[in-house]
């Protein structure tokens, strides 16, 4: 017996001539994922399914943790790859099951290999009958205490015991690039997530008020963006200084459009970036009413500078929604800690709920816009994320654009 894991395609098993594009690009994300625990060579691609050969039984929880974390994945199994003998099946079966307690048990069998002379049907009668003869047990096909899966494919039989749920979606890089609009908080790193899990990959872009506030929330994106940087393996974090642009933004223009004024600077600036990474949209974390900013009609404000799509997956979640999601992805832990972000310095006490868009228009007459987006853009700087982490590498391409 062969230690092995089995991994199921999720929905790009339901494209068309396409698929084999998606299919390629899953498969380099399997071997990245597991880049210096298993070799490239020992992962083999197959019609809606990848075989994984553990070089070490130890490493097997290992690969496990990191496949959990590669989208375009349905599920994840954790078997051993035998002969195609029918007796050889009911024996490994019967070893996998020595340790678990159980009254019930159901086969369930695929067999892709037509040259394998007994149909799946049989399979599962005649191994099913064979363990519960060995554990004095019954079969139960609808609510078994244990399950025996069984794969016959490619001249090979696989046998496993459990399915672990694979995070779906698409695999990351089938859909282009977009620029993530990323605080220390708990909405916009879910937001980017959700957009990884439907192929894109996501650069970040951080907007912070140093020296005015703490560096601390700059560090905590930090974190969130090495969390994330476990989907997509690459990141790359735009850090844009925004306190001289929000000064002249509190000596130009009213008090309550103050935050409206933010946001919009952060929308051009964001699509410069994006332009210059051949990005096709913007994400943000906005949830439609949460906060003044987010109101449908400051949403719409906001919008009208935009030349990109400006995505919001979050629009209609809530907040207990969104940190679920948070804990399960990583970045609740992070985001809980306190932090300063830009948009609370200088924050106006009264802002705008229901703005105009005269009146936005009117106040932004005052600013010098191109310069403004100039002074943010000729002094931020980036970093580069990569996992699995590359010796000095995680911080070492840090740069001023």
């Amino acid at each position: 017996m062969k230690p092995v894991i089995v991994v199921h395609h999720h929905e790009i098993t339901l494209k068309g001539e396409n698929r084999p594009f998606f299919e390629r690009q899953l498969l380099q994300n399997v071997k990245r994922s597991l880049a210096r625990i298993v070799p490239s060579s020992a992962i083999r691609g197959g019609y809606g399914k990848f075989i994984i050969d553990v070089p070490a039984p130890e490493l097997t929880n290992s690969i496990v943790d990191r496949l959990t974390k590669v989208f375009g994945l349905a599920n994840i199994c954790s078997g051993v790859r035998v002969e195609q003998d029918i007796g050889v099946i009911s024996r490994t079966a019967e070893k996998l099951l020595e340790n678990q307690e159980f009254h019930s048990i159901k086969v369930h069998t695929r067999r892709s290999d037509k040259r394998f002379p007994i149909g799946s049907m049989e399979v599962n009668a005649r191994v099913g009958e064979y363990l519960c003869e060995r554990f004095k047990v019954r079969a139960n096909l609808t609510q078994p205490d244990e399950t025996i899966y069984i794969e016959i494919v490619d001249g090979d039989a696989y046998v496993y015991l459990s399915k672990i749920q694979g995070p779906g979606g698409l695999p990351v890089g089938v859909s282009g690039k977009v620029v993530g609009l990323i605080s220390a908080g708990f909405d916009s790193p879910v937001a980017s997530w959700q957009l990884m899990k439907r192929g894109a990959s996501v650069l970040f872009v951080h907007f912070h008020s140093m020296p005015y506030t703490s560096e601390h929330s700059v560090e905590q994106v930090r974190c969130i963006v090495e969390a994330l940087t476990t989907y997509q393996f690459r990141s790359k974090l735009y850090l844009v200084p925004f306190a001289e642009v929000q000064n002249e933004i509190v000596l130009h223009t009213p008090s309550p459009l103050r935050v409206i004024l933010y946001r919009r600077m952060m929308v051009r600036i964001g699509e410069h970036i994006a332009r210059e990474n051949n990005a096709e949209a913007l994400v943000t974390g906005e949830a439609v009413g949460q906060v003044a900013s987010q109101t449908l009609r400051n949403i719409r404000i906001i919008n009208d500078v935009a030349t990109l799509p400006i995505l919001r997956p979050l629009s209609g979640m809530d907040k207990e929604e969104t940190m679920a999601i948070a804990k399960k992805i990583g970045t609740y832990d992070i985001s809980k800690e306190p932090y300063d972000d830009c948009c609370s310095y200088l924050a106006p006490r009264k802002p705008s709920t229901w703005a105009k868009r005269e009146d936005v228009e009117a106040a932004e007459s005052a600013l010098h816009i191109p310069k403004l987006i100039e002074l943010a853009i000729n002094n931020m700087t980036y970093e580069v994320f990569t996992f699995p982490k590359i010796k000095h590498a995680e911080h070492a391409e840090t740069s001023i654009v």
